[in-house]
């Protein structure tokens, strides 16, 4: 297949660079690129590596936060701010956003 066959997915709307818009117009836009990189950074050191949630159980070994995930989703009327941000583990992460998926689907 050649490239010059490939259609683009995005337009770029005219020169200007394309931009994702959330699904709902009340919802708040998820920080991406360098910038989301950057945040994502200070809030793993913010919380030193650790998952907030093992911390909560307290657990004998905490786990190794992997993930930033939002307190409350942004699709939920959750902020995009640092105090709305947590360090997860992978298995806290993974329960979460299974619970959060079902409740947005209409299962929760």
């Amino acid at each position: 297949m050649k490239l010059a066959n490939l259609k683009p997915r995005l337009s770029s709307g005219g020169g200007r660079i394309a931009t994702l818009q959330p699904i709902r117009p009340d919802t708040v836009p998820r920080m991406r690129g360098w910038k989301g990189v950057q945040d994502r950074n200070r809030i793993r050191a913010r919380d030193g590596g650790q998952c907030q949630q093992c911390k909560r159980e307290r657990r004998e070994h905490i786990g190794l936060g992997s993930d930033v995930d939002h307190v409350v989703p942004l699709w939920e009327g959750g902020s995009d701010t640092d105090d709305n941000k947590e360090l997860l583990c992978d298995e806290h992460h993974k329960a979460k956003s299974a619970l959060e998926a079902a409740r947005r689907a209409g299962r929760g």
